[in-house]
């Protein structure tokens, strides 16, 4: 998708400068066809917008590695992953319409909060060596996994407003973008292994069991500033309905922090005659500040909508716009080794996609 949006963004973006360059006259495109930046008196417009989104943050939360029993279950690796789902964000933002030809100052908001939890129960698995005294070997584990996200977006920008005919126009627009993104994976585990000797008349059993419970949480939180640039382009089909889209593109600069937590408790005991004798009992905590970076974060965005205006009273318009977008941050996350040890890098996207809906109060 992002590699087909951005040849797309730099087409829509040059064409735009270009058409930009000519706001002050107007200048003959064809024969019945003109280019020009409208005059228009000062007004307002304030926008609200809901979105239902889906984060790409998959998480591989446990692997299991050659388990124990493997060479005599024939259990093979396997790895527990965290999958996504759709999440209900918010935008907001205001622009004023300066006297003139068609300039305008835009501020805007957005902002989406998501959390997705999963649990797996491994499979009890088990055999018995048929020797004397018979030995008898098992394993099982529970695993469970929480990702949380927290994505603001705030923009500055100036835009000219550029009419090409009755039915097609441009608004290229240049300003600023700050973005914070905020990541912490948690991943629990809950992993029993179980050796039992078959002693035989009163002696019975005696059993030896290694109980591991532990949790990690993985945070990369990033915050970044830079410039960044596009254009919207709307088509008038008439009687009050439009197709909009919009192509942007950003260049923010920050820091990445980056910490891990956890915890450990390994468990081992024997037990013999119906008694359970605690062997060790040892637990370890990590609380690490692993790094904190500064990165250069490459950011894209893009929708396409369907719009229709009706005019409520003199100098006041409403809007209704529904359409679907999409945005990605380039390596902005950083992901735990645990998510990321089958790849060539521990940096992936942050990627959202999905529906959204917006409403636009337009104040003359």
């Amino acid at each position: 998708m992002i590699k087909k949006i951005i040849p797309a963004l730099f087409l829509v973006l040059s064409s735009a400068a270009a058409l930009a360059a000519q706001t002050n006259n107007s200048m003959p495109m064809a024969s019945d066809m003109n280019l020009i930046a409208p005059h228009q008196e000062g007004s307002w417009s304030f926008g609200l917008q809901a979105s239902h989104l889906e984060p790409d943050t998959d998480y591989n939360y446990f692997h299991l590695a050659d388990p124990d029993l493997a060479p005599f279950t024939g259990d093979s690796d396997r790895t527990y992953t965290l999958g996504t789902d759709y999440n209900w964000g918010w935008g907001a933002d205001i622009s004023y319409h300066f006297p003139g030809n068609g300039r305008d100052v835009n501020l805007a908001f957005t902002q989406l909060n998501t959390s997705h939890s999963d649990s797996a129960t491994d499979p009890s698995r088990g055999f018995t060596i048929p020797t004397s005294p018979a030995i008898s070997l098992s394993q099982s584990g529970k695993h469970s996994a929480e990702v949380d996200t927290n994505y603001n977006a705030a923009d500055l920008t100036f835009g000219q407003l550029i009419e090409i005919g009755q039915r097609l126009s441009l608004h290229p627009f240049a300003g600023l973008r700050y973005a914070s993104i905020d990541y912490k994976a948690k991943a629990n585990e809950d992993d029993t292994y179980s050796i039992s000797i078959e002693l035989g008349g009163e002696d019975g059993p005696i059993s030896f069991t290694d109980n591991t419970k532990g949790e990690s949480t993985w945070e990369s939180d990033f915050q970044g500033l830079g410039p960044r640039f596009g254009s919207d382009a709307e088509v008038n089909l008439g009687n009050g309905f439009s197709l909009r889209s919009t192509l942007g593109l950003s260049l923010l600069v920050g820091d990445l922090d980056v910490r891990e937590k956890g915890s450990a408790n390994e468990l081992f005991t024997v037990t013999w005659r119906g008694v359970t004798t605690i062997v060790s009992d040892q637990t370890t905590d990590t609380n690490n500040e692993i790094q904190t970076n500064t990165r250069v974060v490459p950011e894209a965005d893009a929708k396409l909508s369907a719009m229709y205006t009706t005019y409520v009273d003199n100098g006041y318009s409403l809007s209704f716009e529904a359409g679907y977008q999409v945005t990605n941050y380039f390596d902005a996350v950083q992901n735990s080794v645990m998510s990321t040890q089958d790849t060539s890098t521990q940096y992936s996207n942050y990627f959202i996609q999905g529906p959204y809906a917006r409403v636009q109060l337009d104040v003359a």
